[in-house]
C-alpha cells in the first residue's frame, strides 16, 4: 500500500510538472506570436502610406532624427479622417501621415490620418513648410515603444548606403532613395503589466540610436557581414544578448526577456 501510495505520488508530481513547463511554454509562445501580430500590423500599415507618399519636390514632408524614437511626416494619397465641416468638394484623395510617440505614452506608436483640402496641402520650394494639424492622432500599436529610421541610398550600379539623412524637401532627393528601413522594438501587453512609465525611458536609450553611414558594395566577392546590411537590429541584438541588458535598460529581468525586435525595407522605387 505504501509503495502504491509513493508511485501515485511520483505520477502526480510527473503530471504536474510536465503541465506547468507546457503552461510555461504556451505563455511565452503567445507573447511571441502577439508581439509578431503587432510588428506585422504596423509595417503593413507603414507600407501602405510610405509606398503612396507623395514624393514631388514641390511638396513638404519630414522625417526627423531624434535621440531615441524618430518619427515622420508627409503627405500620401491614403484615405483620412475629414472634419465634419469640411466641403466635399474640397476634399482631396491625399492625407496628412505621421507616426510618432506621444511622450505622456512613450510604450504605444501613434498614428495621425488626417484628410487634407485641396487648399491644405503644404507645397514649398525649400526646405522650410509647416504642417496644419486639426485631427488627433490616434494609438496604431500599444506594444511598440521602439522605432528608428534609415534610409537606402543608391551610390552607384553596384553600391548602395544605409544613412541616417533623410531626403531633403525641394530636391530631388527621392530619385536615389531606393527604400526606408523602419526597425522597431515590441513588448507584449502581457509583458508590459512588469513596467511602469518611468521604465521605458531607461529602455528606449538602452537601443541605441543608428549613427553613421553603411555602404553596401554589390561586386565585392565576400559576404557582407550583419553589421553592414542590418546595422540597427545588428546593434539592437547585440545589446539585448548582452548580459547586463536588464539592469542597463532599468526593468526586470522577466520582460527584457520579452523584448522582440523587428525590421522591414518599404522600397519606394
Amino acid at each position: 500500500m505504501l509503495a502504491a501510495m509513493t508511485v501515485l505520488s511520483l505520477l502526480v508530481l510527473m503530471i504536474s510538472t510536465v503541465m506547468n513547463s507546457a503552461s510555461l511554454t504556451m505563455a511565452s509562445t503567445n507573447k511571441h506570436l502577439n508581439a509578431d501580430d503587432q510588428a506585422r500590423m504596423v509595417f503593413d500599415r507603414m507600407q501602405m502610406d510610405l509606398t503612396r507618399m507623395l514624393r514631388r519636390s514641390d511638396v513638404y514632408f519630414q522625417f526627423t532624427k531624434l535621440n531615441g524614437n524618430d518619427q515622420c511626416t508627409f503627405y500620401s494619397e491614403t484615405p483620412g479622417y475629414f472634419p465634419t465641416s469640411t466641403s466635399t468638394p474640397l476634399e482631396s484623395n491625399v492625407s496628412l501621415i505621421s507616426y510618432q510617440f506621444n511622450p505622456a505614452y512613450p510604450y504605444q506608436l501613434e498614428r495621425l490620418s488626417q484628410g487634407c483640402q485641396w487648399t491644405e496641402i503644404a507645397f514649398t520650394p525649400s526646405t522650410s513648410g509647416t504642417f496644419s494639424t486639426t485631427n488627433p492622432t490616434h494609438v496604431l500599436s500599444n506594444a511598440v515603444f521602439r522605432m528608428e529610421l534609415a534610409f537606402l541610398e543608391k551610390v552607384s550600379d553596384t553600391s548602395f548606403q544605409i544613412t541616417t539623412t533623410a531626403p531633403t524637401p525641394g530636391s530631388q532627393a527621392f530619385q536615389s532613395c531606393y527604400g526606408i528601413m523602419v526597425a522597431i522594438a515590441v513588448l507584449d501587453p502581457t509583458s508590459q503589466k512588469m513596467m511602469t512609465a518611468g521604465n521605458y525611458t531607461t529602455l528606449i536609450a538602452a537601443l541605441p540610436d543608428y549613427i553613421g553611414t553603411q555602404t553596401i558594395s554589390l561586386s565585392t566577392t565576400s559576404s557582407p557581414t550583419a553589421a553592414t546590411i542590418d546595422p540597427i537590429v545588428s546593434s539592437w541584438q547585440t545589446a539585448l544578448n548582452a548580459s547586463t541588458f536588464a539592469q542597463t535598460a532599468g526593468v526586470s529581468a522577466a520582460a527584457a526577456r520579452q523584448v522582440r525586435i523587428y525590421q522591414r525595407i518599404i522600397y519606394l522605387q
